[in-house]
């Protein structure tokens, strides 16, 4: 083991002293942690696995390589001055600009090269490249990067990146030979090479769109085909089901045809009740009470908003991480699916026009005929102007109740995971927060109470836990190692669904943002012994409704419920219900695009996944 440990540790030495060979930058800090990150004299390197096979060290190699070249060849401030509006653009703007320091360093060292491929084949190794024939599994700016790289440096592809290329290649290759040459001679010039870049950024960005609406289209042509097929064994069955009941009623009639006829009575009068009953699965709007309700609580001087991290040290959350990554390791193909419907929902909300005869910005060619006509006017630039974007937050509110133990909170937990993902990708904040309570059946507020008498109808009898895993303002990155808090042992107890409502709302009412999103992934049904055993057995149950309904009538927030094994959709307008974790892609992207939708905003659609 020891020899094991000399081993990582003096592969650790080695890249360090690489990078900073490379980068030239010898007081550059250099450690290992989860994800690699890059800072402005700081960097972060994926930390080593205890097997280290040659395979993982080429990866992260290639991940050394590429950033001690950054730091080279690359200047934040000139990329980020011309970086354009548009996220699609922008992270094709950005792979280009890779593309080019990651080119430089592999004609000046020939090793580079392989290690940078390694890198790129790492991030779709769990796709299986060789089988991939669906271009929607493979970014467009990866694609783009390879052959812009393959290009300016004259070397072959491995057979690996070839077939992430080709799936993009048809379309792209053609745009990017006609700006090839530019970029070729302005490798060195990052901000000529950028000016380039850009507008060719734009024009592969169309090439997504396109591509986007024959992916749509599709989507809806295989809706239809299952739509059919379903249709047509529904009916296959029903037939079927049909004979055999004709079957087994020529049986019986033989031996007592009186006896028949009254049970068929009894049959029809039986179903007619089930088919009442069952009329309406989903959300109907509850009864109001003779007495208007009102909801109180004993006392709030036990409750708690706590941050996660404070109540679990870190060694114990990056091992419960550690235990969500496993399950969620192999849906990379979810998130990025989902990210681009998302992406263009957002995107067909922005209006951008430019801005003409100014002193800098992108050189205006339509307005270059009159400078040679008279060369003594001056050169006209232009720049493009974004509207107002609807600003949007989600926060998402997962019940961390006992009865979520198990299966259902792994679901939430890989839930809040894609969302968060996803939604960020599209530039959406979001916030994640959790609802339980400090102790079970009561805890210090049930003490108190006993200790005064127990007072008739004390209303919320039990001390709340509200926990923040990651605030609206902090990336993803950051937090993800709290949403492993949700496994741990002892966090789930009782929950209070309608104060926790109440709780998410007055954060997001104290947020900027024009757009404010709820999502309430919960068992649906609020339960605290405490109180339902001083109160009346509903007192829950009625204020969930009571700030639903108002939550729901509130016009600046909009509300949606996920529910983890059980239907929730007794309890909100707008809810659907997963089971398993495959069949989450479908239903929140089918869910949040309406959401995105501006057009179908205001409809209430009902979906259920059982």
């Amino acid at each position: 083991m020891s020899d094991k440990k000399d081993q990582i540790n003096n592969f650790k030495k080695a890249i360090s002293s690489t990078l900073r060979a490379i980068s030239k930058k010898k007081d550059i800090d250099i450690n290992f942690g989860t994800d690699a990150y890059v800072d402005s004299n700081s960097v972060t390197l994926p930390l080593p696995s205890i097997q280290l096979e040659d395979l993982e060290k080429r990866e992260i190699r290639g991940v050394a390589d590429s950033i001690a070249l950054k730091f080279k060849y690359h200047n934040k401030k000139t990329h980020e001055s011309l970086k354009p509006k548009s996220k699609v653009a922008n992270k094709i703007f950005d792979s280009i600009e890779d593309a080019r320091y990651e080119s430089l360093g592999i004609i000046e060292y020939s090793g580079i090269k392989n290690n940078l491929e390694k890198n790129m084949e790492a991030k779709y190794k769990n796709n299986h490249i060789n089988k991939l024939i669906n271009r929607n599994e493979i970014a467009i700016e990866d694609a783009a990067k390879l052959i812009i790289q393959e290009k300016l440096t004259n070397k072959k592809l491995s057979k690996d990146l070839l077939d992430i290329t080709n799936t993009w290649r048809k379309d792209l290759e053609p745009i990017i030979q006609q700006s090839i040459d530019d970029l070729k001679f302005n490798i060195l010039k990052q901000k000529d090479f950028s000016t380039i870049s850009l507008k060719l950024s734009k024009e592969l960005q169309s090439i997504q769109a396109e591509a986007d609406i024959d992916q749509d289209n599709k989507d809806e042509d295989q809706d239809d085909i299952d739509n059919e097929d379903n249709e047509q064994k529904q009916e296959n069955e029903e037939e079927n089901q049909n004979l055999s009941e004709q079957d087994t009623e020529s049986e019986e009639n033989l031996s007592s045809e009186q006896e028949d006829t009254d049970t068929d009575i009894i049959d029809d009068e039986n179903s007619d009740s089930e088919n009442n009953k069952d009329a309406n699965p989903f959300y109907t709007t509850p009864l109001e009470d003779k007495d208007k309700f009102s909801y109180a609580t004993y006392t709030k001087k036990f409750d708690e908003t706590i941050n996660a991290q404070d109540l679990c040290d870190q060694d114990e959350l990056l091992r419960l991480r550690s235990n969500l990554d496993k399950q969620i390791e192999n849906m990379d193909n979810i998130i990025s699916q989902l990210a681009n419907r998302l992406q263009r929902k957002l995107m067909a909300q922005q209006n951008r026009w430019w801005e003409f005869n100014l002193e800098e910005g992108v050189l205006d060619a339509a307005r270059l005929p009159r400078i040679i006509i008279n060369p003594l006017q001056s050169l006209s630039y232009k720049k493009e102007i974004e509207s107002e974007f609807k600003d949007t937050i989600v926060t998402l509110l997962i019940d961390n109740s006992g009865s979520m133990r198990g299966r259902p909170i792994t679901v939430a937990a890989l839930s809040a995971d894609i969302l968060t993902r996803t939604l960020e990708r599209c530039g959406v904040k979001v916030e994640i927060l959790g609802f339980t309570t400090r102790s079970w059946k009561g805890g210090k507020a049930r003490d108190e109470w006993i200790q005064k008498g127990r007072p008739s109808n004390p209303g919320r009898l039990n001390e709340i836990r509200h926990i923040i895993y990651k605030s609206a303002n902090n990336p993803w990155r950051r937090a993800k190692t709290n949403l492993g808090l949700m496994l741990r042992e002892g966090i789930l107890k009782e929950n209070i669904d309608g104060e926790a409502i109440e709780w998410a709302t007055e954060r997001l009412n104290k947020r900027s943002e024009k757009r404010k999103i709820l999502m309430v992934i919960s068992d649906g049904a609020p339960v605290d012994d405490s109180t339902l055993s001083t109160n009346s057995g509903s007192y829950l149950d009625k204020h969930l409704r009571q700030v639903i309904k108002k939550t729901e009538s509130n016009a600046n927030i909009e509300l949606l419920a996920i529910g983890i094994g059980h239907d929730v959709a007794r309890y909100y307008k707008q809810a659907l219900t997963i089971v398993e974790v495959d069949q989450l892609g479908g239903a929140i992207t089918n869910q949040l695009a309406i959401l995105f939708d501006k057009k179908n905003n205001t409809n209430q659609i009902k979906n259920k996944y059982s």
